[in-house]
């Protein structure tokens, strides 16, 4: 199986995920008290290990993750992504920046938890709405470790819906991933709602 969404199905699914992030920004800005721009670049449906490599992380860095589960019309599992030092600044921010970065570990998890519940619930909400899915989302959970801990999936040949959020803040630029591994099934699935949404707009647009 390749790519086969059109230009304009890529469109319109990125244009989803940005009505997403959007709102999750509203609710960042919010929790950390600053004005939190979020964007996305062009989504990408790739192969697991293409993926994995598009990240052009480091695999012996020390990554902190927010991982959530998702079943229904399709299946798979998200992940935030933060370098372990910009997951810190990130809680720093969020606690007011009272205490040192070198006295936030223990309070780490419990504060990413709460950030990557309201990233993803925010795209996943979106997204369900917008191509009339029935989605069941599992409770996030922290996990930490370096790539090949937190990225890891049953097949390279699995499918990945790829796209890399970047968090800017006037004072900070902390860089962080979101990425949405569905297996093949579930892919093909999606690809489908995806063009049925498309479809949807278009024809109420030449009516």
């Amino acid at each position: 199986m390749s790519n086969n969404l059109t230009p304009l199905e890529i469109d319109a699914l990125t244009e989803i995920f940005n009505i997403g992030i959007g709102r999750a920004a509203n609710s960042l800005n919010q929790m950390v008290s600053q004005t939190v721009d979020l964007t996305i670049p062009t989504i990408e449906i790739l192969p697991n290990k293409e993926a994995k490599e598009k990240l052009d992380l480091d695999t012996t860095m020390e990554i902190s993750a927010v991982t959530q589960r998702f079943s229904g019309d399709f299946q798979g599992q998200a992940l935030l992504m933060f370098s372990k030092e910009n997951g810190l600044q990130l809680v720093s921010l969020l606690l007011g920046n009272k205490l040192p970065i070198e006295d936030l570990s223990e309070l780490e998890q419990d504060s990413l938890v709460e950030i990557g519940n309201v990233i993803l619930n925010a795209c996943f909400g979106t997204v369900i709405n917008f191509l009339d899915s029935s989605i069941s989302i599992e409770m996030p959970e922290f996990i930490q470790g370096n790539l090949n801990k937190i990225f890891t999936y049953s097949s390279e040949h699995d499918w990945s819906l790829y796209l890399k959020v970047k968090f800017c803040l006037p004072s900070e630029n902390i860089s962080g991933y979101i990425s949405f591994i569905m297996d093949i099934t579930s892919l093909e699935i999606f690809q489908e709602s995806v063009r049925k949404f498309v479809f949807g707009v278009t024809s109420k647009a030449l009516g």
